[in-house]
């Protein structure tokens, strides 16, 4: 009998797991001492939102069992409720081969079979498409729903995938998602695939691979973002050079004396940047202090510029590290740019300004 991605992640979805990340959760608000987006003067971000349009580069709202903070539509609420005019929505690609790993975190766990990845992938779509619908929200596939799909308080959620393991080696698998509505693709996530190297696993490529070369091709020819979140600085200067396109960090920070293997140095950040791309800030945080995120959203400004920046939450993939986890308080992050000194059009530009003038140049090729 074929597991199911939820039976073979065991490790990501057990009560027990999820017990511990509650559990994690209470004691990292405790320790936050007040120093929360909740309880952030929100008032200054709120005006902000009213007008402009605002995006999350990255989350997982209904895609990860284990990691899920809440409900589909109580999401769906907090979207609505913090003004938000987009979403980023991201399946997972390596999601039925991935696990919690004791001590190392999450990685790959096991070996998938045949298919087993786009069926996975398949079936993820299919849920984030309901959630869309019985959200009323809109799908955005082309750069002009940017505008039209979220002018008068609607909502959009650009559809992507995170992690090309779901092409096992087949290239035409990414206009098949393409005409399912997907518009991001995000070349490798925690398993080392056909496209290229990752940061949290030793290298095995040397960087992009052929078949990385001729996705990065493909996605440019379709007008699909291609999203570097995951990818060693060596994939990162081959798919830039490669590319037609401008591409994007979805969710990642600048590395200053440690952190996350995730975080990139600012070279990194710069080769993306200098090449008109975009690097969205992610709230993954040891310190449960929200002020420690808009530390690093101005010190990702500091490396690459108010032009080149973003916000993407990873909304529930980031379990107990994660210092935002409710849509709802999206204004608490603007309000605090706005409250460090940040002008009012740069922190319009952080927030979806960015996204917007990417996607538009990409989609429309």
């Amino acid at each position: 009998m074929r597991a199911s991605a939820t039976s073979v992640l065991q490790p990501l979805a057990a009560a027990g797991l999820r017990s511990t990340v509650k559990g994690a959760l209470l004691l990292r608000q405790l320790r936050a001492r007040g120093d929360t987006a909740a309880a952030v003067d929100a008032s200054a971000g709120r005006t902000l939102l009213d007008t402009t349009f605002s995006v999350d580069l990255h989350g997982h709202p209904t895609v990860i069992p284990a990691l899920r903070s809440r409900s589909a539509t109580a999401h769906a609420r907090g979207i609505e409720a913090g003004g938000m005019k987009a979403i980023v929505l991201a399946a997972v690609g390596d999601l039925a081969a991935i696990g919690w790993r004791p001590r190392r975190g999450i990685g790959i766990v096991r070996s998938p079979g045949p298919g087993e990845l786009y069926q996975s992938t398949s079936r993820q779509l299919d849920a984030m498409t309901r959630f869309v619908e019985a959200s009323r929200f809109r799908v955005l596939r082309r750069s002009g729903d940017v505008v039209t799909g979220t002018q008068r308080n609607g909502r959009g959620v650009l559809l992507a995938i995170e992690g090309g393991d779901f092409l096992e080696g087949q290239l035409e698998r990414l206009e098949a998602v393409y005409q399912r509505g997907v518009r991001s693709l995000q070349l490798v996530h925690y398993r080392v695939n056909e496209l290229g190297d990752i940061q949290t696993a030793p290298p095995r490529h040397g960087g992009l691979t052929p078949f990385g070369r001729d996705v990065v091709r493909e996605a440019n020819r379709l007008g699909m973002l291609v999203d570097l979140a995951h990818a060693t600085s060596e994939v990162t200067k081959a798919v830039v050079h490669c590319s037609t396109q401008p591409v994007m960090i979805s969710h990642t920070n600048v590395r200053e004396d440690g952190g996350s293997a995730r975080f990139i140095s600012r070279e990194h950040a710069r080769v993306v940047a200098d090449a008109g791309g975009l690097i969205g800030a992610w709230p993954f945080s040891p310190e449960p202090r929200f002020s420690a995120f808009i530390d690093r959203i101005l010190r990702l400004v500091d490396a690459v510029g108010p032009d080149h920046v973003g916000i993407g939450t990873d909304m529930d993939g980031l379990g107990p590290y994660a210092v935002f986890a409710d849509y709802a308080e999206w204004p608490s992050i603007p309000a605090a740019l706005l409250a460090r000194g940040l002008r009012r059009d740069d922190v319009v530009k952080i927030m979806g300004g960015n996204f917007r003038r990417l996607f538009e140049a990409v989609a429309s090729g």
